[in-house]
């Protein structure tokens, strides 16, 4: 009886291990995509700026955080523009994806390249 307890809760694991790789590829493809949209689709030149810099997908791919960076003068210009155009991103990508549903998308400042670069400025000056 034990053996087959055994195997079963390996089968979970095995199960548990497929569902997160499925969600790292279709955060790589979001990524991908989100990337390729803002370089060539975009007709606002403030987007042209935004940088993405993880995704990051719920386990039942029904919503994603999509971490950005900008210069940091424009961040709250920017921000807004995002909010507005998730729902244009969200519609090409589900033309582009071959998913069931699109995850809600979610943009995130990510304040982390911006902060690494200000210490990298005043590790120079030293």
């Amino acid at each position: 009886m034990s053996a087959l307890k055994g195997r079963v809760r390996f089968k979970h694991l095995q199960m548990a291990e497929q569902a997160s790789y499925r969600v790292e590829r279709v955060n790589e493809l979001i990524h991908r995509e989100l990337v390729m949209l803002l370089r060539n689709e975009t007709k606002d030149p403030r987007l042209q700026m935004v940088s993405i810099t993880d995704v990051l997908s719920s386990r039942d791919l029904s919503s994603a955080k999509v971490f950005y960076t900008v210069p940091e003068d424009q961040q709250n210009t920017v921000a807004p523009l995002l909010y507005k155009a998730s729902g244009f991103f969200r519609s090409r990508l589900s033309k582009t994806l071959d998913l069931r549903h699109t995850p809600a998308l979610k943009f995130i400042y990510d304040s982390a390249p911006n902060t690494g670069a200000r210490i990298d400025k005043l590790l120079a000056k030293l």
